[in-house]
């Protein structure tokens, strides 16, 4: 009996595997959807005010001396209250000098990570979702030319996905509870039943192997024979009693 458990507890402990499996893809799956939909709500007015400054230089004036430009930072912040900091920095020195900013400050090292990160991407915009309570968006500014001359750094609150993760995690562990129970009470009887059918197989094979008849191996496996063969016999031995009997003489009568 503790073999069939020990079989029983194999298949179950798999079929949790494969469950906790499913759970966690679906998890990722629904995260990086999330962050998918995220980036693009922030990547709609970065884009505008990525334009707007790009306008601004057609015109010939510089970044560093365009007044205009912290207006546009201030005035995004304000249409867009998620966005707790805008900043615009100088793309060609390798330590980051802040051009224009709106909003809590960066450190340095901060800066420098953002920007290498996105220079690795080599991709107009970037996003960044390693911060929990953050996510940031760097984008590329392009002079009249083509040539990148700023990289504009866009950082908006995270907490209201990280609270929808969180959801997420807590409602699918429930969910992946309730299987897991469900399985566990319904396919460990089903599966040691089984088992057991399996041993007496295997028993009725071993028997045959080692030269025991199969009329044996099935009385030995089927106890009732015996008593189905005996009801078989009253049955038709009944049959003959009822049926007439005619006897014809050999004599010479009429």
């Amino acid at each position: 009996m503790f073999h069939k458990i020990k079989m029983a507890s194999v298949v179950v402990a798999i079929v949790f595997f494969l469950l906790s499996l499913l759970a966690v893809l679906q998890y990722y799956r629904f995260q990086s959807l999330l962050f998918e939909v995220n980036s693009t709500r922030i990547a709609i007015p970065s884009e505008s005010l990525k334009n707007d400054i790009e306008r601004s230089l057609s015109v010939g004036l510089a970044l560093q001396s365009n007044a205009a430009i912290k207006s546009m930072l201030e005035t995004m912040r304000k249409r867009n209250p998620g966005f707790l900091a805008i900043r615009l920095i100088d793309a060609k020195a390798d330590e980051p000098t802040v051009f224009w900013e709106s909003g809590k400050p960066l450190s340095g090292e901060q800066l420098r990570e953002l920007v290498n990160n996105h220079r690795k991407t080599r991709q107009d915009m970037s996003f960044d979702t390693s911060s929990r309570s953050n996510f940031i968006q760097v984008w590329s500014i392009h002079d009249p030319i083509g040539a990148v001359v700023a990289k504009m750094i866009v950082c908006v609150d995270a907490t209201t996905a990280q609270g929808l993760l969180s959801d997420a995690r807590s409602h699918l562990f429930r969910y992946w509870l309730m299987l897991c129970a469900a399985t566990l009470a319904c396919l460990a009887p089903i599966l040691i039943y089984l088992f057991s059918n399996l041993d007496r197989l295997a028993r009725s094979a071993s028997d045959v192997l080692r030269g025991d008849s199969v009329s044996n191996v099935r009385s030995a496996d089927f106890s009732r024979r015996d008593e189905v063969d005996g009801l078989v016999a009253q049955m038709s031995s009944s049959e003959q009693s009822v049926q007439p009997s005619f006897k014809f003489s050999n004599g010479s009568g009429a």
